[in-house]
């Protein structure tokens, strides 16, 4: 039964949402950075492409190639964060839409994934503590109440 709530709980902190890549086509990202390259777009439309066909494997060396070329480049930063987080790299992920977010704080999409990123990485901590057993077994009930909080301010 607490696992049933628990899930319940993310899908509500989560909104049902649909995690799909567009969020920046290449005008916007051209007109936010006026200096960026048509190889960094290149890479940009591609990775996209690849995110949009669910190919995070293929996405992940186009958007680190797009950053070496254009590093402050924040929809570059958002999208391979998309992509670390997709892939389970929610460390990776959680530090590149705080860069991301530093260098565009009104950014509505790296916000989204950013929250999203979070709540995968109690996910994990959930998961972590369970494995635990008993020794686990209070913290893991207070990871859960505060979900179950979290999930009740939306």
């Amino acid at each position: 039964m607490k696992h049933q709530i628990l899930t319940l709980a993310i899908v509500v902190l989560m909104g049902s949402t649909l995690c799909y890549a567009n969020e920046t086509d290449t005008d916007e990202m051209q007109a936010s950075n006026k200096d960026v390259s048509k190889q960094t777009v290149s890479l940009y439309d591609q990775g996209l492409a690849a995110t949009q066909a669910n190919d995070y494997q293929k996405a992940l060396p186009l958007f680190e190639a797009a950053l070496r070329q254009d590093p402050d480049n924040p929809d570059v930063l958002n999208m391979l964060a998309h992509t670390q987080r997709k892939i389970g790299m929610i460390d990776e992920a959680l530090d590149n839409y705080k860069k991301a977010l530093e260098l565009r704080p009104k950014f509505p999409e790296a916000h989204e994934y950013l929250g999203e990123a979070y709540m995968m990485a109690a996910m994990r901590e959930v998961e972590v503590l369970k494995s635990y057993g008993n020794d686990g077994k209070e913290e893991l009930e207070d990871l859960t109440d505060a979900i179950k909080d979290a999930a009740q301010k939306i």
